[in-house]
Order: structure tokens, then C-alpha cells, then sequence
């Protein structure tokens, strides 16, 4: 019997459509057997990740937003006999998404729901954008229910256009295959059902608050964007950073040496500043540890103001997991930064 004694991978990968793929691949990687089972692997999924190009304005319409791309592989093997190869490939879609060691090796995400929660909370009036995966085996529908006057839960909105035929791969852009289920209403409960089975999500409206309700956008564990809103107190902060240096603003004439009082010999130059805000969640599930634990894990993080989307990092680097027995209402505070210089550098 032949021993595999080396293997190459020529690996694919493109934005657009998938009969949009380049003619020529990104990466070629080549490995010898050190392995006496035959197996030689390769790890792709930092080299796909470079390829996503994220774009998010608060736009959720089909093709605004960008958090995917198209990776295809050919793998060759080759023999000892040196006549025999074989060719393996592979095909898929990356996101920024992950799973957890946990999870064991090349575990999968879900495939209808993109979300981990099974509660919503959001203040009345504002749009639900529920990420759904429509690619094969994923989401065929989506349901909304509400109660009617009398307090009568009925369906009151159904959605088939997260539907993808169960075909491996079609023309469509890979951003497609995350639907946005967007809707504005006042709702109970959403159902998500594909070919195996159905997910329900229960939708809270948060209280009437003094404060003003912010919503912020991140990319979570499924490569997908999520809205979390806080609508507790928020505090902001500046940061200012200077550089200055001494001169001498003596002058002379022709019968005196003399300075003014009203120039600086410290001069300052170089200034730069950040704003940051600390921000409340309001009382919710313990089920959102898991969803705070992806905010802060999260590569990609925007705050919506006025309509716009604005780029911020998370400032904390930590967070306590916290249970109703030990923290009787379930707050969470995290401070963020604007991830722009506040004087615009961009010229």
C-alpha cells in the first residue's frame, strides 16, 4: 500500500456571488506526512477570515450588510508510489463566527436561529432584526405571534423568505445565506422552523425609562450582527492626549530685549481625544451571560445614534457572570470607546 507522503492545498476565497470565484487562488500550502495514520491537516480558517470585508450601517435589507464570504479548496495528495494522487475538495461558507473548546473540534453553530438567547428584549415601538440562517437545512419560516384585545395569542406574521433551496451551493452573494427577519410590531413570541425542527424566542419590551434607550450592533459567536439594547443610565468621558514643548518668545528691538505676557512659552501641539461611554442594560435573563460573554468577545462592535452607525471597542477587559440567587436583578454595565479620534484624523 502507497504511504501518503505529501499534500498541497490551494485555497479559494471571494466576496460576491458563487460563480463569482477567482481564477487563481489565494493560498497555496504545502505539508509533508508526519503523521504514520496517512493524515496530514491544515487549518483555514484564519486565512478565510481575512477575506471578510465587514460592512454595517443599521442598514438589515438583503445585501447591505457584509459579514460572509465564499472559500473553496482543492487538496492534493501524493503518494509513494509517486504515479498516485488524489484530489479532495471542499467548499463553504466563513464568517467571523466561533465556537468553544467545549465544543470539540470542527463543531457546528446553529443552522435556523443566529442568536443564543431565547428571550428579546427591546424598547416598544423599535424594529426586531432576528438573524436567521437560510442556507440548506436552515430556517423555511419564520412566525410572529401577538395577543388580539381580548388577550387571544394568534399568528399575526409569517415570513417564508428566509426559504433556500437544499442545494449545496447556488448563485447567491454568501452574505445572503444570513437572513434579517426586520419588523416592527408588538409581539409575543417567534417561532423559527426548518426541516428537523422549531426554535421559539419570547419578545419583552423593556419599561419606560427615564433614560434614553441605545442600541448597540456586534458580530456574535455565529458570525452574524446581534442588537442589544440598554436603556439604563448612560455616562460619557473624554480623553485628551497632548504633546507640548518650551520656547523662548523674547524678542528684541533697538533699545530693548523684551516678551509679551500674552504668549505662551508652552506650547502645546499634537492633540487628540476619545470619547467614551458607560452604558446599562436594565434588568434582564441570566441567559444574557452568554450573550454579554459574545459582546465581549466580539471583533466588531457599533453603537447606534440618531440613526447612525458608529464604530466602539469594548473598554473592559473582564465581566462577572451573575445569577438571580446571587445578584437578585440581573444588571449589566460595560464601558466602551469610540473607536475614532474624536478630532477627525481622517483628511
Amino acid at each position: 500500500m502507497a504511504n501518503l507522503i505529501s499534500s498541497q492545498l490551494d485555497l479559494y476565497c471571494w466576496t460576491g456571488r458563487w460563480d463569482e470565484e477567482p481564477t487563481s487562488q489565494q493560498y497555496t500550502i504545502q505539508k509533508n506526512n508526519p503523521d504514520p495514520n496517512n493524515t496530514i491537516r491544515f487549518e483555514i480558517s484564519e486565512l478565510v477570515q481575512d477575506y471578510i470585508d465587514v460592512v454595517f450601517n443599521n442598514n438589515y435589507s438583503e445585501g447591505s450588510i457584509k459579514t460572509a464570504c465564499w472559500w473553496r479548496y482543492d487538496k492534493t495528495n501524493t503518494y509513494s508510489d509517486l504515479t498516485y494522487t488524489t484530489i479532495h475538495t471542499g467548499y463553504g461558507i466563513g464568517t467571523k463566527g466561533y465556537t468553544y473548546f467545549q465544543d470539540g473540534i470542527n463543531s457546528t453553530n446553529s443552522l435556523t436561529k443566529l442568536i443564543s438567547n431565547q428571550h428579546i428584549y427591546l424598547p416598544e415601538g423599535q424594529e426586531i432584526n432576528l438573524p436567521v440562517y437560510k442556507g440548506p437545512g436552515g430556517a423555511a419560516n419564520v412566525v410572529f405571534y401577538s395577543k388580539d384585545s381580548a388577550g387571544v395569542e394568534g399568528q399575526s406574521h409569517f415570513d417564508d423568505s428566509a426559504l433556500y433551496a437544499e442545494q449545496p451551493k447556488g448563485p447567491e452573494d454568501a452574505n445572503s445565506l444570513i437572513k434579517y427577519i426586520s419588523i416592527t410590531g408588538t409581539f409575543t413570541k417567534i417561532e423559527i422552523t426548518s426541516a428537523s425542527k422549531t426554535e421559539t424566542i419570547f419578545v419583552n419590551y423593556l419599561d419606560c425609562s427615564k433614560y434614553e434607550n441605545y442600541k448597540i450592533a456586534f458580530i456574535n459567536k455565529f458570525g452574524a450582527i446581534q442588537d442589544l439594547w440598554f436603556n439604563k443610565k448612560r455616562t460619557d468621558a473624554l480623553n485628551v492626549k497632548r504633546d507640548s514643548f518650551d520656547t523662548s518668545t523674547i524678542y528684541s528691538s533697538t533699545t530693548a530685549l523684551n516678551f509679551n505676557t500674552y504668549d505662551a512659552t508652552s506650547i502645546v501641539q499634537d492633540v487628540t481625544s476619545k470619547k467614551s461611554l458607560t452604558l446599562n442594560t436594565g434588568y434582564l435573563k441570566e441567559e444574557y451571560n452568554e450573550t454579554i460573554r459574545q459582546l465581549m468577545q466580539s471583533e466588531n462592535v457599533w453603537i447606534v445614534e440618531n440613526g447612525n452607525s458608529y464604530p466602539v471597542s469594548i473598554k473592559d477587559s473582564s465581566f462577572n457572570y451573575k445569577t438571580h440567587l446571587n445578584d437578585k436583578l440581573v444588571n449589566y454595565t460595560v464601558q466602551f470607546e469610540y473607536a475614532f479620534n474624536s478630532i477627525n484624523s481622517v483628511r
